[in-house]
């Protein structure tokens, strides 16, 4: 986190009520002024201070003129130059939005797209806007009801709408524009990324705080949060990189140019700093080598031996292991049970004293519930251990071929998955200590690379390097399906329902999987993607040491 080194500092004049950067520096509107700043880097000049209307919430730059909104029908010239007005129609001004060729205007129901010369180009009917955003060949229009809608930057035609579930009161949400493509969307201390030409949601993003004010470009998002903080988040990623300590209370604006970044504090004070130190905050990590997750509590292990445990967004525990982690499990109680190649631990919550167990031969699958860890070797035996007790309670000699995938099934049933080239696959009744089923899952001289389940045990579905996911019905060892896919599958994860599962390829990317007559199998867009949990939303690893959740609603 850096500290309050701001390049220039701005005394307070008053509250600000919002800013808007421009090519030699920034506009700061307060109550009853617009103050122009030029950014001379290491300090700040003022080049006009011009009386604004009182209550002005918003300021726009129109070619070599500023323009302002107080809730009236129209926009107010300010400067210098005869008095003026702009867009003047019925109904009072809540929304306004500018680009180099264009303004957006809302009011009352309708949303308006004005050109720089004062002509309407079209009036479209819209439910009461809080904010309108230009994104590409859209306007997105974000609703007194929460929804963000899209309508054509050509004619104003509907195109879609994206819902966002939040605990969060409406007039807290915040919109901006981040490229030609997407916007950001910030619902108390979440950043949405909005893709606005295909109407979902990319990816959430956890603020360190509630967040007060949001803007971006086509790298970055910069958060002003409400204890000060200012946060910048790479859009490419959604990695968080920076946190400023920028002012004693609450950010009330940010702006951005393409060397600069302006604040504005709770106590009127505007702060320029260099966005030159946006990259310094990337933190490199090991690659994630095994994720699980329940509900929003995700535990990620890595090749450098760590588990991160996140709980909504958040990393509140690490535990070091000090070699590669195999695999992980979040059990009901909320504890992480992680696998290496030489020991298993349990660690309950807050995740800071676990009890390891040495295992009798090298990891190479594991599986675990609440009571038990399952962990399989290269002779293709599985051991059990007691994790309360800590000790080896049985083992079961199953294959020929190393055991390369585990899945505990809810009731008294685990799924084997071996390298024997004829692809198979053991259902065993572990009370019983009993095979019950031996499947040929895959075709010949192809072993399974995967397996997963869904939260009641119905299917199982098998990953191959034959390029195979093979559905199973395990109380009956059936074949339900066979779905053909691009790649090796690697890893696997169930939503709750059963209808999907993510899934992770050897080529590092992921999809999701939506079982019907004819599955469909939906890009994820990711790239360096190794693993896959499924708590309320799918959660990916990644090699770069990123845990990346991808909203349900995205997906």
């Amino acid at each position: 986190m850096a500290s309050s080194s701001a390049r220039w500092e701005q005394p307070s004049k008053g509250p600000v009520v919002s800013l808007c950067a421009y090519a030699g520096g920034v506009a700061v509107l307060r109550d009853g002024a617009l103050l122009l700043l030029e950014d001379g880097g290491a300090q700040a000049s003022v080049v006009a201070e011009h009386p604004a209307p009182p209550g002005a919430t918003l300021a726009a730059k129109l070619g070599d003129a500023w323009w302002v909104t107080c809730g009236e029908s129209s926009l107010v010239r300010v400067g210098k130059g005869k008095s003026a007005r702009f867009a003047e129609e019925y109904g009072a001004i809540r929304a306004l939005a500018a680009n180099e060729e264009a303004v957006a205007v809302a009011r009352g129901a309708q949303i308006e797209l004005w050109s720089h010369a004062g002509k309407r180009k079209w009036s479209a009917a819209c439910a009461p806007a809080r904010a309108v955003s230009f994104a590409g060949t859209n306007l997105a229009i974000l609703g007194d009801d929460g929804a963000l809608s899209f309508v054509t930057l050509a004619k104003g035609e509907a195109k879609g709408t994206v819902r966002l579930a939040s605990t969060d009161p409406i007039d807290s949400f915040r919109l901006a524009r981040v490229d030609a493509s997407h916007v950001v969307l910030a619902l108390g201390d979440w950043l949405v990324l909005v893709n606005a030409v295909e109407h979902k949601v990319v990816r959430r993003v956890r603020a360190a705080a509630k967040v007060e004010t949001v803007c971006a470009d086509a790298d970055w998002i910069v958060a002003g949060l409400d204890d000060g903080r200012v946060q910048v988040v790479h859009v490419g990623t959604g990695e968080p990189r920076l946190e400023i300590v920028a002012h004693g209370k609450a950010v009330r604006a940010v702006s951005l140019t393409k060397t600069s970044l302006y604040t504005a504090g709770a106590d009127g004070r505007v702060k320029a700093w260099d966005r030159t130190g946006f990259e310094a905050g990337a933190r490199a990590r090991a690659p994630v080598t095994a994720i699980a997750s329940r509900g929003t509590l995700v535990a990620a292990g890595d090749r450098a031996g760590k588990v991160r445990v996140i709980d909504g967004g958040r990393e509140v525990a690490v535990l070091p292991l000090g070699t590669s982690i195999t695999a992980v499990h979040v059990t009901r109680e909320l504890a992480v049970v992680a696998v290496t190649a030489q020991i298993v631990v349990r660690a309950e919550k807050p995740w800071r004293s676990p009890k390891p167990i040495a295992l009798r031969a090298p990891a190479t699958a594991f599986a675990s519930d609440d009571t038990y860890a399952f962990v399989a070797h290269e002779r293709g035996g599985v051991d059990v251990y007691d994790l309360g007790k800590g000790e080896l309670v049985t083992s079961y000699a199953l294959s020929d071929a190393p055991i390369t995938a585990l899945c505990r099934l809810p009731g008294s049933l685990l799924v084997v998955g071996t390298a024997s080239t004829d692809g198979r696959v053991f259902i065993v009744d572990v009370s019983e200590a009993k095979v019950l089923h031996r499947i040929e899952a895959h075709e010949d001289a192809f072993g399974v690379t995967c397996l997963g389940t869904d939260a009641r045990g119905r299917i199982v579905a098998s990953g191959s390097d034959d390029g195979t996911v093979v559905l199973i019905e395990p109380a009956k060892g059936k074949l339900l399906a066979r779905l053909r896919v691009r790649e090796t599958p690697i890893a696997i994860a169930f939503e709750s329902s059963g209808r999907r599962f993510g899934c992770t390829f050897a080529d590092g990317t992921a999809a999701v999987v939506t079982l019907g007559k004819q599955a469909l199998v939906e890009d994820l867009g990711l790239r360096g993607a190794s693993q896959v949990a499924w708590g309320t939303t799918p959660v990916f690893g990644l090699s770069d040491g990123r845990v990346e959740p991808i909203a349900a609603d995205a997906s």
